[in-house]
């Protein structure tokens, strides 16, 4: 796909020109790449047929990449066609995609109105909320489950306003069974040192006792976010647990390891989440590799979850829940259980923990109907639930 160009002679040629802004993570955000033209230049180049497949989906769909993450896919590129690098597929739109049975550009993958209990407040389960704090992230995983609030250029979706914040202060206040307040977004580390100092101090005032959990991938894309006024606001408000989103053993660099080892100097539980991507992750070899890394840093692997149907690129990242299962099962055997996350498939009624078996096929949950192959299972509310499997 390339035109024989040296990706990492080029990278180092194109971030020469990089100043000590580099670890300020607004300069980050600001440099961001968000075009086609402007990713094929810092790439080295590539031909038609990328370019024509890039630029149709990105119509109304927005790709941002940061200079950082940039940087890590052109070192870790080990072939003249970088849409092979497990990285760059991830946060590029590079795909056919298919409209039957993949992403439609409404359908939801995680909220139900009834959960919604304010714009930005989801009460799904019994005794946690999450906050939906922002849209915006410093790069945007073009696989994400929550594209409807972040891929899309209009998004219905709202942002944290002080009246929306305040309901969901409200509401939490009065519904004692909450017992866990999760803050997501996209991600809520775009906000600022201030402004997050701010929030957090609301929600800690609501009770002592409530445990407050933040959700990120600003460590993956912009580790630079991570700043001493963000620890110490972790540190004052009592976080209880942070979570970082990875995806491959490549995103393990010095500075993700710094800033994790930042953030557990203040937060007693950090833990990741991982989706499972067809062409990304999809192999024993790399998730064990994944899980074994991040136990070794001290990062608990806590959910590895199947790719959500109705998200972007679902022809290019949708694997098999039984070459799921195949691997996690084979990882069973020869990774520590505390290296090993529960492998989940997510869905709009809730989370179902796959069972891990030794032979695949024997598995009694699959049914065929009209040549497509069904999953089916009963959620945490007792109600029957299908998945159509690849």
């Amino acid at each position: 796909m390339m035109n024989n160009i040296n990706v990492v002679s080029h990278s180092q040629e194109h971030l020469s020109r990089f100043n000590g802004n580099w670890s300020d993570w607004r300069w980050q955000q600001k440099n961001a790449l968000r075009d086609e033209k402007a990713l094929r230049t810092a790439c080295g180049g590539w031909n038609d047929e990328v370019t024509q497949r890039i630029q149709k989906n990105l119509q109304g769909q927005k790709m941002q990449i940061t200079p950082y993450y940039l940087s890590r896919i052109l070192a870790t590129s080990q072939s003249d066609d970088i849409t092979i690098n497990p990285l760059w597929r991830q946060v590029v739109p590079f795909w056919n995609e298919e409209k039957l049975n993949g992403y439609d550009g409404e359908s939801e993958n995680w909220e139900l109105n009834e959960e919604m209990k304010t714009p930005i407040c989801q009460h799904k389960y019994d005794n946690r909320v999450i906050l939906r704090m922002v849209n915006a992230c410093n790069s945007y995983c073009q696989f994400c489950f929550e594209a409807l609030r972040t891929l899309k250029v209009d998004s219905g979706k709202s942002n944290a306003g002080r009246s929306s914040f305040q309901q969901s202060l409200d509401y939490i206040k009065n519904t004692p069974s909450v017992e866990e307040v999760i803050l997501s977004g996209g991600d809520p580390l775009m906000l600022t040192d201030n402004k997050l100092d701010e929030s957090l101090a609301a929600i800690r005032e609501i009770r002592e006792d409530l445990l407050i959990r933040v959700h990120s991938r600003a460590l993956t894309f912009n580790p630079y976010r991570i700043t001493d006024a963000l620890i110490e606001t972790l540190k004052k408000h009592h976080i209880n647990a942070f979570g970082v989103h990875i995806c491959h053993p490549l995103e393990l660099s010095e500075e993700f390891q710094a800033a994790v080892r930042r953030i557990q100097s203040v937060v007693p539980i950090v833990f990741s989440n991982m989706p499972f991507l067809c062409g990304i992750n999809d192999s024993e070899e790399t998730l064990h590799k994944l899980f074994i890394d991040l136990y070794r840093m001290g990062v608990k692997p806590y959910y590895l979850y199947h790719f959500m149907p109705f998200s972007p690129g679902s022809s290019e990242y949708k694997a098999s829940i039984n070459d799921a299962i195949a691997i996690m099962s084979k990882l069973k055997r020869r990774v520590s259980n505390i290296a090993l996350p529960e492998y989940v498939l997510p869905h709009m009624k809730g989370k179902f923990t796959v069972p891990l078996f030794t032979n695949p096929e024997e598995m009694p949950y699959f049914e065929i109907i009209n040549d497509k192959r069904y999953y089916r299972f009963t959620n945490w509310r007792n109600e029957q639930c299908e998945w159509l499997d690849n």
